[in-house]
């Protein structure tokens, strides 16, 4: 079966030969995918001829424009950080040939290569799903909660001595703070959100889906304490005299000034502390470890704790906008795309948990094209019920 990754390359190919502006490399790597397989030449006939370019219109003629913009909309928010300007101006050259470029592209290599493989439709409900936005609840010490991220609105107000202010995708803290006393506020991140906040220190802390920060308003004595539930990823303004605490799942992360990602979500079964640059000892009541860059310390469910050399892009690729998954279990891949997309799983053959998967994904992506990607590792089938993703393995798979 071939990779998602070689149908997108063809798919953009196909766009650019409606266009006419194919380069001659590019004509000569399209006209050696045509002569490969005869199915190939069969598909680009009928991708460049008007039949299919009039089908494809009337497509977008049956769509429900109103829900289009809103979903345009709402991804656009999701993906500021992402240049979303880039991806506006691209829905917004939907007629003449531009028109066709998209909805080749657009409909994903999935739609376009549907009849080569001879699969199954993904069945699918009509709930739109779409991917985490940047949206929290700030709990105040005092108890008042906001509710942070829904319109890019910027905000200012004074806590404790110290600027507070909001925009669509972080909180910041700036000053000196007033008096010795800790007063601790709560960034709490749902299912299908992220944000970001600013310490008073000037550390940058991003918070992922279902994700907790407790961090006093000002730091005041001799550390800087945080604690941590879900996952964040850090960057540690240096100061020797007052070292940065994490406290996650039990386990102590404690650094001077460095760059690192913490995960200690509940039902993941282990915290695992992965160091970009710096250094930060990682330890927890049975003893700890010195970790240097592109090492990963892990703590399991008795609180044993090891170390290991990994590739840190796996574990911080998703503040860059991706999911990066190296041999991971089924199980695990779902349980982070269920909490970025706020969706449940049911697994209906206990065989499909530990199907293993490699591949990267954006995050900001359809849902149902994630869905289409893990089932392109074969044997597997997905069902979409409103907002409930059934799992199973194929009879007779192969």
């Amino acid at each position: 079966m071939a990779r998602f990754e070689d149908y997108t390359w063809v798919s953009r190919l196909l766009g650019k030969a409606l266009e006419g502006v194919l380069t001659v490399e590019e004509e000569e790597r399209l006209r050696a995918w045509r002569s490969a397989d005869a199915r190939h030449e069969a598909l680009y006939g009928r991708v460049m001829s008007g039949e299919f370019l009039a089908a494809k219109r009337a497509e977008w003629e049956k769509a429900d424009r109103v829900a289009a913009y809103l979903q345009v909309r709402a991804r656009c928010r999701a993906r500021r950080r992402l240049r979303a300007r880039r991806r506006l101006r691209t829905w917004r050259r939907v007629w003449g040939v531009a028109a066709a470029v998209l909805l080749v592209v657009g409909i994903g290599a999935y739609g376009l290569f549907a009849g080569m493989e001879k699969e199954e439709p993904l069945r699918v409900s009509k709930v739109e799903i779409l991917p985490g936005s940047a949206r929290a609840e700030l709990i105040l010490a005092g108890g008042e909660r906001l509710v942070l991220g829904d319109e890019p609105v910027d905000s200012v107000w004074v806590q404790e001595g110290m600027e507070v202010r909001t925009t669509g995708e972080q909180l910041s803290y700036a000053g000196e703070g007033s008096g010795e006393a800790l007063r601790y506020n709560v960034l709490r991140v749902p299912r299908g959100g992220e944000f970001a906040v600013e310490l008073a220190d000037g550390t940058l802390v991003r918070l992922n889906s279902d994700s907790e920060l407790r961090y006093p308003v000002h730091f005041a004595g001799g550390e800087r304490r945080v604690y941590l539930r879900g996952e964040g990823y850090f960057e540690v303004v240096k100061d020797a005299r007052k070292p940065f605490v994490v406290e996650a799942g039990g386990m102590e992360v404690e650094v001077l000034g460095t760059t690192f990602n913490v995960s200690a979500y509940a039902d993941e079964g282990a915290v695992a502390t992965t160091l970009v640059e710096g250094a930060v000892r990682f330890s927890g009541e049975s003893g700890g470890v010195e970790l240097s860059p592109g090492e990963q310390g892990l703590a399991d469910g008795a609180g044993a704790v090891t170390k290991r050399e990994v590739d840190v892009n796996d574990y911080v690729a998703w503040q860059k906008g991706q999911f990066v998954f190296r041999h991971r279990t089924l199980e695990e891949v779902i349980r982070v795309v269920c909490r970025w997309y706020n969706v449940e799983a049911v697994f209906e053959s206990a065989g499909a948990k530990g199907i293993y998967f490699t591949g990267n994904m954006r995050r900001y992506g359809d849902f149902e094209q994630v869905v289409r990607m893990l089932e392109l590792t074969g044997g597997l089938d997905f069902r979409i019920e409103g907002r409930t993703i059934y799992i199973r393995e194929k009879k007779n798979a192969f």
